[in-house]
């Protein structure tokens, strides 16, 4: 029987980083927010979980705009949080390192340090014979940036006519992958693959990323990578705690949304799995847009509104082993304040190829220690540290072997893990599996099951030159009272989906559509 219907201010349908910023900044200006998370923990792919004594972040590992100036920062600092919810900076010599070859036995080591004249420094003395094409790449990338930072949010017809003038470099690489760069400037392939080494953050190689993402990326990263001092249970708990403590609002878990009826022009009623029923005078859906429409029901949009907001392909898929260990210290084995990413050679391409096939034989790897990032308790026993290590696999797979065969999808995510233990101590921890105290091993089908992620995708939209511009932030439906703000209605990342929730937020209480 249908619960009796619940209404409020603001309902937000799902509580990843941007349905979370959002929520928090409505509730804090006073209005009555509802948060329906489908899962038993808030904070999507930033949630927690437990193994025993060990607590692991579902996807999460390192975070920028953390700093003043930045979007974490901003949200934290309206929200009266940045005391309860501190960072550490990973080591600023070297905040990601990539690994070529197999570490154990000699492999190429570069590390990538804070500051992009710094990491353009570094190239070139790791790389003299090529510093003039080092230099194009890096002015490039700046040059892009400084464009893409001067860019209007609502462009008149002024900014139209001037935009060769003032854009030129976003006019020029607007289409292209980072491989076209690549090509342009000639680079060899170890600098392609350094250049390229911190691609699992978008997961796609450089033939297919968009110039202008990877641009982004490494650059924000560049400005400083952190951890939550207190993990990231207690950074979204503090969010969490924000919402609920202001007078009518509450953040509701085990709430899968299954239908959003529409009544004219707006949404009247959400229905959830469990027969409650919920009206706002504005509904904020934090899913994937295309499963917002399917929800709804494509007949209540413009055809041309769905093509052009529904109908986008998803990133690649995660896999991730989680590791808890004991009797041993990963800083012997070449691990710190820093995450590792791990190639076997320099082709990242044909890697992600075999890969897109199936074939992890040779896979690559990141490789992140949250308990030598920070030094409070509560992710492992005294003595005990984390190995959490991710890489791609498709989807289609995984989910066809666990929906025929469940013990057959146990088989091969045992066979898989081992295959992992093995890579892993080929190239990093000789003996690691001595010192496996818990473990579980996440797959697409898996993110697809806790986190609602279609198709296990990891990032939303592929971050495809065809399905990244300037008009990705969140948006205003046809239907009056709906606005969707995600990952792919936005950007991904902590700080991209914080920072499309303060924008909403921000639009919203200031009477903007």
């Amino acid at each position: 029987m249908d619960e009796a219907l619940r209404q409020c201010d603001d309902l937000v349908i799902g509580s990843g980083m941007a349905g979370l910023s959002a929520a928090a900044l409505l509730a804090r200006a006073g209005r009555k927010v509802i948060v329906l998370e489908a899962h038993d923990a808030p904070g999507g792919y930033a949630h927690t979980f437990a193994l025993g004594d060990y607590r692991f972040c579902a996807q999460v590992h390192y975070i920028f705009g953390c700093a003043p100036g930045g979007q974490v920062h901003g949200l934290l600092e309206e929200l009266d949080l940045l005391e309860a919810v501190e960072f550490v900076e990973l080591d600023p010599d070297g905040f990601d390192h990539v690994v070529i070859g197999d570490g154990a036995k000699g492999g190429a080591r570069y590390r990538i340090p804070k500051g992009w004249e710094n990491f353009r420094g570094r190239m070139k003395s790791w790389f003299p014979a090529e510093s003039a094409g080092l230099d194009r790449y890096f002015d490039t990338i700046a040059e892009i940036m400084r464009e893409l930072d001067a860019l209007p949010e609502k462009p008149s017809w002024q900014d139209l006519l001037t935009a060769p003038f003032r854009f030129p470099k976003l006019l020029r690489w607007r289409g292209a992958t980072l491989a076209a760069l690549y090509d342009r400037l000639g680079l060899s392939a170890r600098v392609r693959a350094v250049l390229a080494g911190q691609c699992g953050d978008y997961l796609l190689p450089p033939s297919e990323v968009s110039l202008l993402l990877h641009a982004t990326l490494v650059v924000s990263y560049g400005e400083g990578a952190y951890y939550p001092r207190r993990h990231y249970e207690g950074m979204v708990e503090a969010i969490v705690g924000s919402i609920r403590e202001q007078p009518g609002c509450e953040v509701l878990l085990g709430q899968a949304v299954d239908r959003i009826e529409v009544e004219g022009d707006r949404v009247a009623t959400v229905r959830t799995a469990t027969g409650a029923r919920f009206r706002a005078e504005r509904v904020i859906s934090n899913m994937d847009p295309q499963a917002t429409i399917e929800r709804i029901g494509a007949s209540h949009f413009p055809k041309s509104f769905v093509e052009e907001h529904a109908h986008y392909a998803y990133s690649h898929a995660g896999i991730t082993l989680y590791l808890g260990l004991k009797g041993i210290d990963l800083r012997d084995h070449g691990f710190g304040s820093f995450n590792v990413w791990s190639y076997p050679h320099d082709d990242i391409d044909a890697i992600y190829r075999a890969q897109d096939g199936g074939d992890l034989s040779a896979p690559w790897l990141f490789l992140s220690t949250p308990t030598l990032h920070a030094a409070s308790p509560g992710l492992a026993p005294p003595g005990a540290q984390i190995l959490e290590i991710a890489t791609h696999a498709p989807h289609a797979h995984w989910r066809e072997l666990r929906d025929r065969d469940p013990r057959a999808y146990n088989r091969e995510k045992k066979k898989l893990r081992e295959h992992l233990y093995d890579v892993l101590e080929a190239r990093f921890v000789p003996g690691l599996r001595d010192h496996v105290d818990v473990f579980a091993i996440g797959t697409p089908a898996t993110n697809e099951r806790f986190v609602r992620a279609p198709f296990g995708n990891s990032y939303g939209a592929a971050l495809v030159p065809g399905q990244v511009n300037a008009e990705r932030r969140p948006m205003k439906t046809p239907l009056d009272n709906l606005w969707l703000c995600n990952a792919s209605a936005g950007w991904p990342s902590i700080g991209g989906t914080v920072g499309s929730g303060r924008r909403l937020a921000h639009r919203l209480l200031a009477g903007e559509d």
